[in-house]
């Protein structure tokens, strides 16, 4: 494959990158909306109860990314430096690190439990559903995170098809099981909750079953004695920091807009912009695919020093992420009731998310560049550009802008904040990355200017 990266058709390698990923994260971002579909359907305020545990959910979610972002990295470089039981033994600090992680967020939530969702300003009504959705999520979580956190393992060593295949069955799964739970089995929210689990519950068992078990792997997982472990858990936290730190601030940054939504609205505009953050999540995932198809191209081509050959590969994944915007940004301006009744047949909840979309929204067309923009500086070495955009992308912007607007427009300013946020955070990526582009086109003349005097 490093071969290719370096010489076939680009366009070919990034389609070819892409669409595993892509696929995967699809699968991913359609169970969620199926999720919130099916659960809309109890009660506009169980969706609220969903969207207002969501700083919660994040938090839970930078866990393992910590974990499994962090020794994923480090699998990769043990493998290239020909080290692979240290690589072996990484994997297994992935699982213990994972497991440890789960229980004890577990035991904290239990403990401090009234005092998190008070936080969190969740209403009387809205309360039954957030506790009892969010309790069976991260208990099972115990059981049910481990595999997603390997799931970063499987990419490292090549098996994307695999993980992209066990993230399809599983979602499948949890579609099928949904509805069984929530209306036949008439459990409600926590039906959901519980389909969830079970879904994430059988992933684990398929990944640890594979890295345990799989002939054709690179590595495999054994319980063993690890040497030098502190070392190796301070190299895990730092790989796996600036995406944890990202996830982290889009947690407090949560909790902050759904108080600012509760001050200047009700609780319909917080199932209301849950049903956009989900419809947002899916066409970000088709964009991160197209990211995570970029990435090695640009990498491998950066350290080759085929400069022409990453900015091609950036050019065609800024222009097909700017296209997926525009599409999907015609489908929100022009038939927002048709995507929006997907998760709700409440009439206030479609007429206020239908209207509040086109704002909240308005800015679609830019975001996928900036998403390009950030994660393609930490493919070619520059983390701290890449985490100073996302931190921009991911509330250094919206705050202030809801501290200013909301007191000014009320509810419809937060809306308008975010719209500012993706303005602001976009137009910022696109003159760093536009500057990139004149760099790399410089560095490529460079590169071909001492190519032929070294042949003189």
């Amino acid at each position: 494959m490093n071969n290719r990266l370096g010489e076939e058709n680009i366009n070919k390698l990034l389609w070819e990158l892409s669409i595993p990923a892509i696929l995967g994260m699809l699968s991913g971002a359609i169970f969620n909306i199926v999720d919130r579909i099916y659960v809309g359907r109890i009660d506009p305020l169980a969706l609220t109860g969903v969207g207002i545990t969501m700083p919660v959910q994040i938090l839970h979610m930078s866990l393992v990314l910590l974990v499994g972002v962090g020794t994923s990295t480090l699998i990769s470089i043990r493998l290239g430096e020909g080290k692979k039981d240290e690589a072996e033994e990484i994997l297994f600090l992935a699982l213990k690190y994972i497991v440890i992680a789960m229980i004890l967020f577990a035991g904290f939530y239990i403990v401090f439990e009234d005092a998190i969702l008070g936080m969190l300003s969740i209403s009387e009504a809205t309360m039954p559903y957030a506790k009892s959705y969010i309790e069976i999520i991260i208990i099972g979580a115990i059981v049910g995170i481990p595999g997603y956190c390997l799931n970063n393992s499987l990419r490292a060593i090549g098996k994307a098809r695999i993980s992209m295949n066990i993230i399809l069955f599983t979602s499948v799964l949890n579609i099928i099981l949904d509805p069984i739970f929530i209306f036949v089995l008439d459990m409600g929210i926590a039906g959901a909750a519980i389909a969830t689990v079970i879904s994430q519950t059988v992933l684990t068992v398929y990944v640890i079953y594979m890295f345990v078990k799989g002939k054709d792997f690179a590595i495999n997982l054994k319980f063993t004695k690890i040497h030098g472990e502190a070392k190796l858990f301070s190299q895990i936290m730092r790989n796996g920091s600036p995406t944890f730190l990202v996830q982290v601030l889009a947690s407090f940054v949560s909790i902050f807009i759904n108080w600012s939504f509760l001050k200047y609205g009700t609780d319909l505009d917080i199932a209301s912009v849950t049903i956009m953050s989900t419809i947002f999540s899916f066409y970000h995932m088709i964009v991160f695919g197209i990211v995570q198809g970029n990435q090695p191209i640009c990498g491998y081509n950066w350290g080759a020093r085929k400069y022409d050959r990453v900015a091609h590969s950036l050019r065609l994944s800024l222009i097909y992420s700017f296209v997926l915007s525009i599409f999907l940004f015609a489908m929100i301006q022009f038939f927002p009731f048709i995507v929006v009744r997907l998760f709700t047949d409440d009439p206030n909840l479609i007429s206020l998310t239908s209207g509040a979309i086109r704002v909240y929204l308005s800015m679609l067309p830019l975001v996928g560049l900036q998403t390009i923009s950030a994660q393609y500086f930490q493919s070619v070495g520059k983390p701290r550009l890449s985490s100073i955009l996302s931190f921009l992308r991911y509330g250094v912007i919206v705050v202030p802008s809801i501290l200013i607007m909301a007191p000014i427009f009320g509810v419809d300013g937060i809306y308008m904040s975010n719209a500012v946020s993706d303005c602001i955070a976009s137009v910022i990526a696109i003159v760093f990355i536009a500057a990139e582009l004149k760099n790399l086109s410089r560095l490529h003349h460079a590169s071909l200017n001492h190519k032929a005097l070294a042949d003189i």
